[in-house]
């Protein structure tokens, strides 16, 4: 008996001493952060405020989920000024009362999860030392009496209208400011989606069209190259698979030998060097025509003319390196002519030209950040925009040691830019990616458009855009004579389990 009570004033004393340990930390609430100058506002809110409660919580702090029970009341904003950036902080008690405030800034998107984490530290330091916890009564809800039903007269019941058709694309208004319901056109054809392919795609290039309508495409993940065909759905004719040490990064296409057959350019990268192929579809199959090309590719209609293969070089400290150059197919070989020279933030991967209506020539550059630049042909920075495009999840990594004190990775990851597109009527057509959490290195797009512009002289103004997608677009390309986008998106992101999928739409651009 003697040993009963005392395991039982054991037991006793266990439970209270646990009780007491949690009912000392402080409970601390953090609501959505409020963002100022960074694309992505609604996502961003929420994403900041996940990432700065866990990094709040320590053994005497603890992070909740609802405001009912907690001690203190947490607020915090970001405000970004280009790729600087400012995190603040404000702590409250239960009656309104501010007890803490810290703030942390950063140079670059990079450091924001380091700063999110020395705030959380900081402001967590600041609320252990001013609040005591207390128990907070959870206040209960107040039952109301149920009022009797009131009848409804059939004339006032609002039934459901017949579902609309969605559009395709809205073309913007260009008498107001404000869109109106009457402004906003729809195409009338609809558009063409193929069945789920495997994989998470990354580039897409026209192949030969036949004069019964069916269609080619090359499309490539990062250790294979595909040729579909195109009919009710995707006919899927060869398929060839690269060593695990070469990456395709890019596919693009040009027919350079006047066949009526385009070559797929792939851009492959061995390790820290290019090590480029170029095949061609050949009797329903995949014929390889040069390998180990030290060279990136990129297809562009400059100014809306003639498509045709560019491509750019690397060197060991740079990235891009020298001019852009046409290619030139003489034989079996490959030659790089006439060079481009590219205003500042240009390269290969995010440049188009245009005329103006004097018939002067424009570039249009994608920068780091994802502003839409227009530059004159001396230079001369004309216009930029004010919202981000691009975006892109494509990357490869070269070895930084020079920096890693800085940036704390021994390799630069480097993006590659969605394409500028150019049309044979000078609309310049740039693609929007979009997501939740999408900071310095992390991309996770989840939703994405493409918009038309044209140039009035001194801006760059909407004339349509595709509706939002709820899908990462991954590449697209413009079939001027068509009328027509194609585009690859990734409908579903590669998994521990599975390879991810990806499907091709095509709409309509009336």
């Amino acid at each position: 008996m003697k040993r009963l009570s005392l395991l039982c004033a054991v037991l006793f004393v266990a439970l209270t001493a646990a009780s007491t340990l949690f009912a000392a930390q402080i409970r601390v609430y953090v609501s959505e952060f409020a963002v100022t100058g960074a694309a992505n506002k609604d996502e961003l809110k929420s994403t900041l405020q996940t990432l700065f409660a866990s990094r709040l919580s320590n053994d005497s702090v603890l992070s909740v989920d609802s405001p009912v029970g907690a001690d203190v009341l947490v607020k915090g904003s970001y405000i970004a000024f280009g790729k600087v950036f400012s995190l603040d902080a404000v702590a409250k008690d239960t009656s309104g009362r501010v007890i803490a405030r810290s703030f942390q800034q950063g140079e670059s998107q990079d450091e924001l999860i380091p700063a999110a984490g020395k705030l959380g530290q900081s402001l967590a330091a600041e609320i252990a030392a001013k609040v005591k916890p207390g128990v907070v009564m959870v206040p209960q809800p107040v039952v109301q009496p149920v009022a009797a039903p009131v009848p409804v007269p059939v004339s006032d019941v609002v039934r459901p209208s017949a579902p609309q058709p969605a559009a395709d694309v809205v073309k913007a208004s260009t008498t107001s400011d404000i869109v109106k319901p009457q402004d906003l056109t729809r195409t009338a054809s609809g558009g063409w989606m193929s069945q789920r392919l495997t994989g998470t795609l990354i580039g897409i290039a026209p192949g030969k069209a036949a004069a019964d309508g069916t269609r080619d495409f090359y499309v490539a993940d990062e250790q294979a190259l595909r040729l579909y065909r195109k009919r009710e759905g995707l006919k899927l004719v060869a398929e060839v698979s690269f060593s695990p040490g070469d990456r395709v990064i890019a596919v693009d296409s040009a027919d350079l030998d006047g066949d009526g057959t385009p070559e797929a350019y792939l851009t492959v990268l061995n390790g820290d060097s290019l090590a480029s192929q170029v095949w061609v579809a050949e009797k329903d199959s995949l014929k390889r025509v040069a390998a180990k090309l030290p060279y990136y590719f990129r297809g562009i209609a400059l100014n809306g003319k003639e498509y045709k293969m560019y491509a750019q070089q690397m060197s060991t400290d740079k990235d891009f390196y020298g001019d852009v150059y046409e290619v030139v197919k003489a034989g079996d070989r490959f030659e790089l002519k006439n060079p481009i020279k590219l205003p500042r933030f240009g390269y290969l991967y995010n440049f188009n030209q245009f005329r103006d209506a004097a018939g002067n020539s424009c570039t249009a550059v994608l920068n780091d950040d994802g502003y839409l630049i227009v530059y004159s042909a001396a230079g001369e920075e004309l216009w930029r925009s004010s919202d981000k495009f691009g975006g892109s999840e494509t990357y490869f990594k070269r070895e930084d040691l020079a920096n890693v004190q800085r940036t704390g990775d021994p390799f630069r990851w480097v993006f590659l830019e969605q394409r500028i597109t150019v049309s044979p009527s000078g609309e310049v057509i740039v693609p929007k990616n979009e997501g939740m959490f999408v900071i310095g290195n992390n991309r996770a797009y989840k939703k994405s458009s493409i918009y038309a512009f044209t140039w009035n002289g001194s801006s760059l103004d909407e004339v349509w855009h595709t509706k939002q997608s709820q899908s990462y677009l991954a590449d697209y390309l413009y079939d001027g004579a068509r009328k027509e986008l194609v585009a690859l998106e990734v409908v579903k992101k590669e998994g521990l389990l599975d390879k991810g999928a990806s499907v091709v739409v095509v709409k309509r651009v009336e």
